[in-house]
């Protein structure tokens, strides 16, 4: 799924304001990976399928990039990204 960014992100210094979020390029461990990642950062979500921390840590390892950068985009752009993640993990 392509989403076009208004403000962008930088993936291996460039700027992107198109990115393709494919979820198939994750595997079991990028999710096991990233519930560690948000766990971390003091996510207690009961269930972290509803986690927006998670929701972004899954996002940031399509786009590969720290979860950081994707935490720090505004809201649009978050959005932006954010809902198709929430669409996949509850669908």
């Amino acid at each position: 799924m392509k989403v076009i960014l208004n403000k962008g992100i930088t993936v291996k210094n460039e700027l992107k304001k198109e990115i393709d979020l494919n979820f198939d390029k994750l595997t079991g461990s990028d999710f096991i990976a990233a519930e560690k990642e948000v766990r971390q950062l003091g996510d207690q979500s009961p269930s972290v399928v509803l986690s927006m921390n998670y929701q972004a840590a899954l996002v940031a390892r399509i786009i590969g990039v720290p979860v950081d950068d994707v935490l720090a985009l505004p809201g649009s752009d978050f959005k932006k990204l954010i809902l198709p993640a929430v669409n996949f993990l509850l669908s």
